[in-house]
């Protein structure tokens, strides 16, 4: 959610250029795959990614994390099934059967002790990572880095709230280079991240009582002065056309932000604390909007107030929109409704207000699950903001 009135123009640049034609990875390379109530086609998504990455076999480790139990048994199957039509023999790809997946953190803390990477990734279930990704990641982590993540790109799909949203989440790549570029703080995301196993040390274990574990990543590296990165090779992420859920996710998002930043600010160095006033006034920010519009019907002050946070916001939109890399991501309409999307999405600010004081701490995903259909309320990941 830090992702309004933030600076989106000029971006942090890339965290290395591209390696030599010579060069050939030398890690040991895990990822770590988390799939928590999902379906045959969405394994059989992630089995053609992993299948197509560019990396030696020797040195990768895939790791596909599934709930153990009989209840579980038939998700197990899907990712063995999907795992062997990959036809990918020669890669140390397992199905890791761990005693719970829910939330994200706690499957994380199972899993991290099987992973024997020097570099240990984390991709959701539903990104498709660039095949050269990987290998980008470890040369850019040779050059001096601590981490570096990959923007994950959403599909837009035919109908307008799929296309907006894209829009949006460049909008919001775009802030999270432009504020590290800008205040030297890094709002790290949840999936196409990938540090040195040292690095993960450093934020181990992790938060399992709480949905946005990466943002408490952020906030603790941030206070660690760890140095971190950017891809240059983006993921690609399924979208939805479902605008509620859209919303429940982000007030999702917000909830646990606003709690990782209540319940470790007296830990915070003052750059870990930086990252969280930007991030708290971003979401204030966004949850003034529609209370100001209100007030312009009857206030010129408020006129004027609401006038200069609408164009401040819009400004932010073209500052993303102007980068050549990301104007191709969504059409003209799509962009030019961001602003408005903005101000609806003030509604998950609300919500997460109300969710965080009544002490709720389940999940709202995006996607459709094998049990549920619609996404039922606590499952799913989905990239954390």
């Amino acid at each position: 959610m830090t992702d309004i009135l933030v600076p989106t123009w000029p971006l942090r640049p890339h965290a290395a250029t591209p390696p030599p034609p010579d060069w050939r990875p030398a890690r040991r390379l895990t990822l770590l795959m988390p799939f928590h109530r999902e379906t045959g086609a969405t394994f059989a998504r992630s089995a053609r990614a992993v299948a197509a990455l560019d990396y030696p076999a020797e040195l990768l480790q895939v790791l596909w994390l599934v709930a153990d139990g009989p209840e579980h048994a038939p998700e197990a199957e899907r990712a063995e099934a999907a795992r062997a039509a990959a036809g990918r023999p020669e890669l140390d790809w397992r199905v890791l059967r761990l005693p719970s997946m829910s939330p994200k953190g706690t499957a994380l803390n199972h899993a991290f002790p099987h992973a024997d990477g020097e570099v240990v990734a984390v991709v959701d279930a539903d990104v498709v990572p660039d095949p050269g990704q990987p290998a980008e990641a470890v040369w850019a982590l040779e050059q001096g880095y601590a981490l570096v993540q990959a923007e994950e790109v959403g599909e837009p799909g035919p109908r307008l709230t799929s296309r907006v949203k894209t829009a949006e989440d460049t909008v919001w790549h775009a802030s999270v280079r432009g504020l590290a570029r800008a205040a030297g703080v890094h709002v790290v995301a949840g999936s196409s991240v990938y540090a040195w196993s040292a690095t993960w040390d450093t934020v181990r274990p992790i938060r399992s009582d709480d949905v946005e574990e990466s943002y408490h990543w952020s906030l603790r590296l941030m206070s660690d002065g760890a140095t971190t990165g950017f891809l240059r090779r983006p993921s690609r992420v399924s979208s939805t056309d479902r605008t509620g859920a859209a919303l429940r996710q982000r007030a999702r998002w917000a909830r646990g932000q606003l709690r990782a930043v209540a319940v470790t600010w007296p830990e915070l160095s003052p750059r870990g604390r930086l990252l969280g006033a930007v991030t708290v006034g971003s979401m204030a920010a966004r949850a003034a909007l529609p209370a100001l519009l209100a007030a312009a019907v009857l206030s010129p002050r408020a006129r004027r107030a609401a006038a200069v946070v609408v164009l401040a916001d819009a400004a932010c939109v073209l500052g993303a929109r102007r980068s050549p890399e990301y104007r191709d991501r969504a059409d003209g309409l799509a962009w030019a409704l961001v602003v408005p999307w903005h101000l609806v999405g003030a509604l998950a600010v609300y919500r997460a207000a109300w969710e965080l004081a009544r002490g709720e701490r389940g999940w709202h995903s995006v996607r459709e699950t094998a049990e549920a259909g619609p996404a039922a309320p606590d499952s799913g990941e989905g990239a954390p903001r």
